[in-house]
């Protein structure tokens, strides 16, 4: 009967399916990590051993990322429970709830059920570009809820760790070879954002604050843009006026009385 069921099993339970979800997920991340740190180092220069600095900071990205799958894992592990709550608040029997919370976790992890998380309230870090190229970090107060489904959000995180270790070993390459300066290049397109379009072409050192800030925009959700090396020759380094011209045709400006960046519609 429903009366004799208990809670704590069904959360017991999905706990245990989340432990082992979990694990799998930062296995396969770790090597993801791992390998593309390898492969932007190589881009730069071949080696055929990683650093213990290297190392160090594969560590470190892994342990970022497995805070973001620990965090998803768990909201949807809420999702979860809170549907079996509603189907023990109907009435139904373990036999009954059991089947059906299968099949809505089976939905869950093939991604056809949405993931909703709801962070409304809180504040998340973002950074904003002035107009000559200065970043700052903030702090924004997120509005709404974050919908979402395992498949998607699989995606994009994939994407944004393999595209930020890909670059953190790109960086530590070319630190490694004496660049000191540094700038950000790649799409200027509708699917950027603003203040990243923005802090293309201005140069930036490495090791400083506003080096690791223009780094951090590289770590942003789904960014596409990289950084390259400055070599101090007017005949290597593109000049600044190429970067303005590709910002203007795309429609960057500075709207002063928001303070950021838009795109003219």
């Amino acid at each position: 009967m429903a009366s004799e069921i208990d809670p704590e099993t069904f959360d017991q339970q999905v706990d245990q399916l989340l432990l082992g979800v979990t694990a799998t997920q930062s296995d396969e991340l770790v090597k993801l990590i791992t390998a593309y740190y390898k492969a932007g180092s190589d881009d730069v220069r071949p080696n055929t051993r990683l650093t213990n600095v290297q190392k160090n900071a594969i560590k470190k990205l892994s342990a970022e990322h497995f805070g973001y799958i620990s965090e998803f894992n768990r909201n949807v592990g809420d999702q979860i429970k809170n549907k079996a709550r509603e189907l023990l608040n109907e009435g139904k029997g373990y036999a009954e709830i059991s089947e059906e919370i299968r099949t809505y976790a089976e939905d869950v992890f093939g991604g056809s059920e949405r993931v909703v998380i709801d962070n409304t309230g809180k504040k998340r870090t973002v950074f904003k570009v002035g107009k000559d190229g200065t970043i700052r970090k903030t702090s924004k107060i997120i509005e709404r809820p974050y919908v979402t489904n395992t498949q998607a959000y699989s995606d994009m995180l994939s994407r944004t760790a393999t595209h930020t270790a890909w670059e953190q070993g790109r960086a530590t390459e070319y630190q490694r070879m004496g660049f000191s300066k540094f700038r950000l290049t790649g799409p200027v397109d509708e699917r950027a954002r603003p203040d990243h379009v923005a802090a293309l072409g201005f140069v930036y050192e490495y090791g400083t604050e506003q080096g690791n800030y223009a780094l951090s925009l590289l770590e942003e959700p789904n960014c596409r843009h990289r950084q390259i090396p400055i070599f101090g020759d007017p005949k290597l380094d593109t000049p600044m006026s190429f970067f303005e011209e590709q910002k203007e045709k795309a429609g960057l400006y500075f709207d002063d009385d928001a303070g950021e960046w838009k795109f003219r519609e």
